[in-house]
């Protein structure tokens, strides 16, 4: 079973301590925001630098973008398979459509970018995969297409290959994520929510297709007294709405660790292999311990 911190922030000192404390608890992976507006650094130079100091963890961004605008295609492959070379093999190449176009725009028009429609997103997407797997496995690549053109490409294939994870609710970016993926994320789901979900996924998914990891992104608010799990629950309120709070409640993993025990143990029989964790304060070690703590001693 695999425990995956997601973090974001700005203070590097602690995004740093952060991680190897991860590293030092067991946890799988540690990814890092993407984003041009002022929540995070540049995502790309700081788990390059965070490789360097880590031996274990996975590393990778929590959303990485295929949008031309943003970043030429030839160098996302060439910035992964660097990572790739000099981690020793631990990247981990997250991607999905994006959040919706009315929210979103306000993080690209700032910088002149023209956040593409939903439609145009997983077009990129679907493209985008391919290229990127031909330049990562390929001595020589020759692709014209829609979007991306490459004319004789050549890159240093990484070694071991980078594993993709695809994040993914909808229909068309299921069957998306059934044809790139290694590994299929889904995001704020109870357990019998996830069990429909992956129904309809399987349905997608080919008799051919190779085996994917099932991932679920979730919340996490975990406290060892009812008087302090009751705290952390209004300071959320606080920080998002009462209406998030109640969504939080139905599909993420709020409670002691008895309780948060019984949640993982459902979301495991429903099918899933990974838990990709966000929690209240991302920096919170005494929660993030606890966690982990809870988790050894149910597995």
């Amino acid at each position: 079973m695999r425990f995956c911190l997601e973090v974001w922030g700005t203070d590097y000192e602690k995004i740093k301590d952060i991680c190897i404390l991860a590293e030092k608890l067991g946890y799988y992976g540690f990814y890092y925001g993407e984003s041009l507006a002022e929540i995070d650094l540049d995502c790309w130079s700081v788990i390059s630098k965070l490789s360097a100091m880590t031996a274990t963890i996975k590393l990778g961004p929590v959303i990485t973008y295929v949008i031309p605008q943003y970043r030429n295609i030839a160098l996302l492959a060439k910035q992964s398979a660097t990572l790739q070379e000099i981690s020793n093999g631990r990247l981990e190449f997250r991607t999905g459509a994006g959040a919706r176009q009315d929210y979103a725009t306000q993080w690209w028009y700032p910088f002149g970018i023209n956040y593409p429609s939903a439609g145009e997103r997983i077009s990129l997407l679907d493209e985008g995969l391919k290229v990127l797997r031909l330049l990562w496995s390929k001595p020589e690549v020759h692709f014209s297409g829609k979007h991306f053109k490459v004319n004789a490409a050549r890159l240093k294939n990484p070694k071991p290959s980078i594993p993709i994870t695809v994040a993914a609710k909808r229909r068309k970016m299921m069957q998306l994520a059934a044809t790139h993926a290694d590994v299929w994320e889904s995001s704020y789901l109870s357990p019998e929510q996830f069990v429909s979900v992956n129904s309809e996924f399987e349905k997608l998914s080919s008799p051919t297709t190779k085996t994917l990891l099932k991932s679920i992104e979730l919340d996490v608010i975990i406290a060892n007294s009812d008087s302090e799990l009751e705290y952390k629950k209004k300071l959320f309120e606080m920080e998002r709405a009462p209406a998030v709070l109640d969504q939080l409640l139905k599909h993420s993993l709020v409670g002691k660790p008895e309780d948060i025990v019984q949640m993982v143990r459902k979301y495991i029989d429903a099918g899933i292999d990974q838990f990709f964790l966000a929690f209240q304060d991302p920096f919170e070690y005494e929660a993030i311990e606890l966690f982990m703590d809870t988790m050894k001693g149910f597995m």
